[in-house]
């Protein structure tokens, strides 16, 4: 159901029309995102591959690029986690130097690699998940043409799990500087996300290096964002649960804005 509601209208969207297409996996630590992440994962990469021998791109080449953000680092989860750098060339595009790009003949293939990345990332034990993901980890599947044009870019957006000071007060310092970074990233994507909703002309996408490399589903037109809001039906998560809900409304605002436009 999570597949067919948020994915398969932008899946539809990057190959029919050529767009850019970003969906959102958050919630608080142990809500269940990486796990719903990974479980569509699959779904998806059949769904591509359906959709460009329905539409008869045969032509079209598919490539994944799989990198996480930890402590405000980037990390190349296809290429044995080396360290990336990040720069804005000069047409004011983000650019990944070094990031590892695999093309795909099949879906079983692109599923594979996804695989592969998905058990590269960075996990700590925390208060409320044994294995928490403490990293942003971005999917980035992308289709060419055979001149190597850009035609269309699928991005799968796994964000760490949110945390308030009171959850990670018995961490490390180590645990703790690693919530501090990812709050911080959080809240600036929150920031860009309140913006688009308000129709601002000026969005803060620089206020972090999560929401820098995240630039095309803030800015541009071609773009369709979705967002799994992922809750724990626990009592005592009910104060993430409605910051979750929160959260994710005012994507649900934004888009609706844009509709109507």
């Amino acid at each position: 159901d999570v597949y067919e509601v948020a994915l398969v209208p932008l899946v539809a969207h990057v190959v029919r029309n050529k767009g850019i297409g970003t969906v959102f996996a958050y919630g608080q630590t142990g809500s269940g995102k990486t796990y719903t992440m990974t479980g569509v994962q699959s779904l998806l990469a059949q769904g591509i591959f359906r959709h460009l021998e329905d539409s008869g791109a045969h032509d079209v080449d598919v490539v994944v690029s799989f990198y996480e953000m930890y402590g405000g680092r980037f990390y190349d989860l296809l290429n044995r986690r080396q360290r990336l750098q990040l720069f804005e060339d000069g047409k004011q595009e983000m650019v990944i130097q070094g990031l590892t790009e695999k093309p795909c003949v099949s879906c079983q293939e692109l599923d594979d690699m996804m695989v592969f990345a998905n058990s590269a990332r960075s996990t700590h034990a925390t208060a409320s998940n044994d294995v928490s993901s403490r990293s942003h980890a971005i999917c980035v599947i992308s289709l060419r043409d055979q001149s190597g044009t850009l035609c269309g870019k699928l991005t799968l957006v796994d964000l760490a799990g949110s945390e308030r000071a009171i959850d990670y007060k018995s961490h490390n310092r180590q645990r703790r500087l690693e919530g501090s970074e990812i709050n911080k990233s959080l809240l600036a994507l929150k920031e860009c996300i309140r913006a688009m909703g308000a129709s601002s002309p000026y969005i803060p996408f620089r206020a972090s290096k999560l929401t820098l490399v995240l630039r095309e589903c803030f800015t541009s037109p071609r773009s369709l964002t979705a967002m799994i809001a992922c809750v724990n039906p626990s009592q005592h998560s009910a104060d993430h649960t409605l910051n979750t809900l929160r959260y994710a409304d005012r994507l649900k605002v934004q888009q609706k804005a844009a509709g109507q436009q």
